[in-house]
């Protein structure tokens, strides 16, 4: 242990651990919100998860396939329409074939 004799000197040490020891109080307690900070996240996202909410990019996901699906089903239902008017025109030929 070292033994300042100086009263001048002493002061200084004792202004300087006060300055030091503040600075470890303001550093813990940011450590402490940003703890917080990460808690709140974790939190939230155990909350969506439970709840079986989704979020945006989810959701446009979905709508992006939701989409996709919709603009096969329109090309599939135009070659039905398609097909069956062909079928229709060529069963209509084949009556009038028969009685003409």
């Amino acid at each position: 242990m070292v033994t300042i004799q100086d009263s001048n000197e002493q002061g200084s040490y004792n202004s300087k651990l006060y300055e030091i020891e503040a600075r470890l109080k303001v550093l813990e307690k940011s450590l402490e919100s940003k703890a917080d900070t990460k808690d709140v996240i974790v939190k939230i996202d155990e909350l969506i998860k439970e709840k079986e909410l989704i979020t945006k990019s989810e959701l446009n996901n979905f709508h992006k396939k939701m989409e996709a699906t919709l603009n096969a089903n329109h090309v599939k239902l135009l070659k039905w329409i398609i097909a069956t008017g062909i079928s229709t025109v060529a069963a209509v030929a084949g009556v009038l074939r028969l009685f003409i």
